[in-house]
């Protein structure tokens, strides 16, 4: 299945939330991706949602993309597809 992956490459845990409208039987939970390289994928159908939050929620930043693509997370200023 298509899908979503996104990593992160900051210094700090962070949180990522995925939309579901392509995929109805998906999660749009939030999900703690860790420091320094954590990462994890989400199966999707087509353009999502890839939301950010840091631990206290002071912090988001989102971007909205299609699917079979990596989202790297440097900071809440520098979000990369690639």
């Amino acid at each position: 299945m298509p899908s979503i992956i996104i990593e992160n490459r900051s210094s700090e845990t962070i949180y990522s939330f995925v939309s579901k409208y392509s995929n109805s039987n998906g999660s749009d939970e939030w999900y703690k991706i860790q420091a320094n390289g954590g990462a994890d994928s989400w199966n999707r159908n087509n353009w999502e949602v890839v939301a950010f939050k840091n631990g206290n929620d002071s912090k988001r930043a989102g971007i909205y993309i299609p699917i079979d693509k990596k989202v790297v997370f440097y900071s809440f200023d520098d979000i990369r597809v690639e």
